[in-house]
């Protein structure tokens, strides 16, 4: 006869039912019940400041997760006080007060610990694929997903999109920890994809227990290159994509449909979709690079699952007047160069203005006709030193060395201005 171990709901909702014995797994897959029981007991302790002390004395006090016995008695406890706590509650405003929200950060990385637990039974199945091949399995950390949530500013307005969502961990955390309008996951592979289903069940189950709430999402099996996601691609605002591994042909595919995003979409990933230091030439016009600015973003120690050597990801923003600025200036040649000539107008005048109002003074010179030398000579009138002319001397073509000389440098500045009027950067006109 099976032994079960229950825990009621501060919520209200159905209790969840644990399973003697509780140890599942092995080696580094290994996963104890009795200690998500002990945590999951002090997050909801936490939910309730004002009862903390009082549940945490009363119901934590002596328990051993090796005995079935004492965890039944931890969990009678537990099951007693929670009841007691929804009666009270029950009728007044306090349930408002902590129901319904989004779960904090803590707490929402507890709760997708749990669902995962429970939802792949066996993580070494996610690691059959066939190596350096698209399919590649790597799971993001859910300290980068945060990172990423404090770098962009997420609205009601925005759509989320995880291209190649695996088991839909990130999925899952934006649509608790963020406002996003709809968060969707598209996974070809036939073993995430399968955990995925399982992940959105046990996903929802503890977010019910917890009384907690989530934005709508929705994890997809199938192929994000294929037709029929190219609308949802196309409607994103934020897309993420684990691209390490992808290979040249995937993401080129990817630049294409990028390129029919709107402007201000923000697209992160594992590999940057063109150089930090990108400059438009009349050569890579149809590249993705002018249209989008890229940035790199902190890179974070045990960020994906398979290095524990800090990664980097890239934040690309999606602006189609960067490509509109490079051909103004190709109509208006002149436009950077009256720009700058302003900027130095601006230099002269203020220039001329500290001449006007402090004009420079003949440093004083010894009197030599009355043997005093503390005496200016400003009275008296500057003798002018004759300096010899130069001659010119002629080259082999007839021309003198001083023209030719002057005919360069003209050239040197006339085809540095063109250069320049021609080049691509990101300043605006």
């Amino acid at each position: 006869m099976a032994l079960d171990l229950r825990l009621h709901s501060p919520a209200g909702a159905e209790p969840v039912v644990y399973t003697w014995p509780l140890t599942s797994g092995h080696g580094s897959d290994k996963h104890d019940g009795a200690l998500e029981i002990v945590e999951t007991i002090r997050w909801v302790c936490e939910d309730l400041p004002e009862m903390k002390s009082a549940l945490e004395k009363n119901i934590l006090c002596d328990f051993d997760t090796h005995s079935y016995d004492s965890m039944r008695a931890l969990c009678d406890r537990f099951n007693r006080a929670i009841d007691s706590v929804v009666a009270l509650e029950k009728g007044t405003s306090l349930p408002a007060q902590r129901l319904n929200k989004h779960p904090s950060r803590g707490l929402l990385k507890h709760i997708l610990q749990q669902t995962y637990n429970q939802a792949v039974a066996d993580p070494e199945k996610l690691n059959q694929y066939e190596p350096f091949s698209p399919e590649v399995y790597g799971e993001t950390s859910y300290e980068l997903v945060c990172q990423m949530i404090d770098q962009i500013e997420i609205t009601a307005d925005d759509v989320f999109v995880d291209l190649g969502s695996g088991v839909g961990q990130v999925v899952l955390q934006m649509a608790a920890a963020t406002p996003c309008r709809v968060c969707l996951g598209v996974e070809k592979a036939e073993v995430p994809s399968k955990y995925a289903e399982s992940m959105d069940t046990y996903f929802r189950t503890w977010m019910r227990w917890y009384g907690k709430k989530c934005g709508e999402y929705k994890l997809i099996k199938g192929d994000f290159l294929m037709d029929e996601h190219r609308e949802k691609i196309n409607a994103a605002t934020i897309v993420f994509v684990n691209n390490f591994a992808f290979g040249p042909h995937v993401d080129h595919q990817l630049k294409e449909r990028f390129a029919d995003l709107k402007d201000g979409a923000k697209i992160v990933s594992s590999k940057s979709f063109c150089p930090l230091n990108f400059r438009i030439t009349d050569r890579n016009l149809s590249d993705i690079g002018t249209i989008m600015h890229v940035s790199e973003m902190s890179p974070l120690k045990g960020s994906v699952s398979w290095t524990g050597k800090p990664v980097s990801y890239y934040l690309h923003i999606i602006d189609r007047t960067k490509l509109e600025r490079y051909f103004q200036r190709l109509k208006n040649p002149k436009l950077k160069v009256s720009k700058r000539g302003a900027q130095n107008g601006c230099e002269d005048g203020e220039g001329s203005k500290r001449h006007l109002s402090a004009p420079p003074t003949r440093q004083p010179t010894p009197d030599l006709l009355n043997g005093n030398s503390n005496h200016s000579t400003g009275s008296l009138p500057e003798r002018r030193r004759k300096v010899a002319r130069q001659r010119a001397v002629r080259g082999e073509n007839g021309r003198t060395r001083s023209r030719a000389v002057a005919k360069r440098r003209v050239a040197r500045r006339s085809s540095d201005d063109s250069d320049e009027e021609s080049s691509g950067t990101d300043e605006p006109p």
